[in-house]
């Protein structure tokens, strides 16, 4: 009981945090002579005198929450924000339905950037903008949480990732305070640093400011119909490019960085798998372009490298429509889609680390095959891999695989073809937004699907958000019985 008033009180302050929140994309709409500042204001006032009452009612001293209910705590403020977040989508100009309302706002805070508005070009600015604050709030959560909670519930092998911050204590409020303050600062100074890059690269403030939170988040909501395309400028992807691989590489590295610890960086040996991969796949792909669409090659690799990164690093935006690159290109994006980027990012997917783990094991498996008396350890980071994180990572990647073809085969039974099937429910699940069809590619959005449709994506937003297990442990009786 007095762990559940902890919550409570945490939950209070949240909506006082998410007051102040909302009430900025009021004040930019006020500013732009709009009319959904009163929405937002409105909003504003009931989240900051709800959780004003809700912190009083329910303060203690104690305010912590053992690791479990950490978890509890998160779905509910994920929730809870969600509906919040949709609010203005319903009330506002907008003017979208409820499950609209609702898909747009999962979308934004899970930083999937999947969308059902029409048409950005023509939306107000204050509804622009919020969507691009919901992403960035949705991406320091995650990477917060991925750091200070995930490794000592030793979740899909994030067990290899305990670190200073992440001790094996039972109260999880002082470290995720710390991690906050250290991460957020990171976050907040990528962001700034971003923004002022694409602004000088020839984009507005407005536009540069909620490119650069969506960046840094890689969540992949534009204020364009035709995203970073629009602007049409090699500086403006230049600078996308770099802060979308920076966003997918571990913030605790990042941080330790700038803090001088720069070598970390590059000899870790994710980076470098990451970095790899994306430059391997960015030169076959520019290789397919000039072969089957006669693009000069210099172009293609621009193309290329753009499409790739943002593929791969789960941000969603474009410059051009891959959806109609060719078989080859769609299966290739398909499978980047569902690996992502690095643990302790802001992106989302399977994530590096598995598939070296995975990949490791199966060749010392090989190894052991050809030579039986061999003696042959894998390792990770110059680390024995035990068999506690082979278990662990064995079991999250087939659960992955098992919820991907399900919700495929949910929007199979609903109608839908199967690369809008199969490219739609990587997109939610791995957070990438955009499909890899005209439907729900980069030409396309999610407003032709279902609201049926439109339930179960939302889900694998979610589930793939907070890596699947978190939800299967508040799902399981035993944790209740305890």
């Amino acid at each position: 009981m007095e762990n559940l008033k902890s919550s409570f009180f945490i939950v209070g302050n949240l909506l006082v945090f998410f007051s102040i929140y909302s009430f900025i994309p009021g004040v930019v709409d006020y500013f732009y002579g709009g009319t959904d500042w009163v929405v937002f204001f409105v909003i504003s006032i009931v989240c900051l005198f709800t959780g004003l009452n809700v912190s009083f009612i329910f303060k203690r001293k104690d305010k912590d929450v053992e690791v479990l209910s950490a978890f509890l705590l998160t779905l509910i403020s994920w929730l809870l924000l969600t509906f919040i977040g949709a609010l203005p989508f319903y009330l506002g100009s907008t003017a979208l339905s409820l499950p609209d309302s609702l898909f747009e706002s999962m979308s934004g805070l899970t930083t999937t950037g999947a969308t059902v508005i029409q048409n950005l070009d023509t939306t107000s600015e204050s509804i622009l903008i919020w969507r691009a604050m919901l992403q960035w709030l949705g991406g320091i959560g995650i990477i917060v949480i991925a750091i200070a909670i995930f490794p000592i519930l030793k979740i899909g092998g994030m067990q290899l990732f305990q670190s200073e911050f992440s001790s094996k204590e039972e109260k999880v409020l002082p470290r995720t305070t710390k991690i906050a303050t250290g991460i957020g600062l990171v976050y907040l100074f990528l962001t700034l640093l971003c923004s002022l890059l694409l602004h000088f690269s020839g984009m507005s403030y407005f536009d540069s400011i909620a490119h650069g939170m969506t960046i840094i988040a890689t969540g992949g909501f534009s204020t364009k119909n035709m995203s970073i395309g629009f602007f049409d400028s090699i500086y403006t992807e230049l600078v996308t490019i770099s802060f979308m691989i920076l966003s997918s590489l571990p913030f605790i590295l990042l941080f330790q960085s700038l803090r001088g610890k720069l070598s970390e960086l590059f000899l870790n040996s994710q980076v470098q798998f990451f970095c790899i991969v994306i430059t391997t796949v960015t030169v076959i792909v520019a290789f397919w372009l000039k072969r089957y669409y006669e693009v000069d090659f210099l172009q293609s690799l621009r193309i290329s490298a753009f499409a790739v990164v943002s593929i791969s690093t789960g941000s969603g935006f474009s410059t051009y429509d891959f959806s109609v690159w060719g078989t080859f290109t769609t299966l290739l994006f398909l499978f980047l889609m569902l690996i992502g980027g690095c643990s302790g990012s802001s992106s989302c997917g399977l994530k590096i680390f598995r598939v070296q783990i995975l990949i490791k094991s199966a060749l010392t498996l090989i190894k052991r095959i050809i030579q039986p008396r061999g003696v042959f350890i894998s390792t990770y980071n110059d680390r024995e891999i035990s068999e506690d994180v082979l278990n662990s990572v064995t079991g999250y990647f087939f659960l992955y695989i098992f919820v991907f073809a399900t919700l495929s085969l949910i929007l199979a039974f609903d109608g839908q073809e199967i690369v809008t099937s199969l490219s739609g429910a990587a997109a939610t699940l791995a957070n990438v937004g955009p499909g890899l069809n005209e439907t729900i590619g980069p030409s396309g959005n999610y407003s032709s699907i279902s609201n049926f449709t439109k339930i179960f994506l939302c889900l694998g937003m979610l589930v793939g958000r907070l890596e699947l297990f978190p939800i299967l442990i508040l799902l399981s009786p035993q944790l209740w019985k305890r």
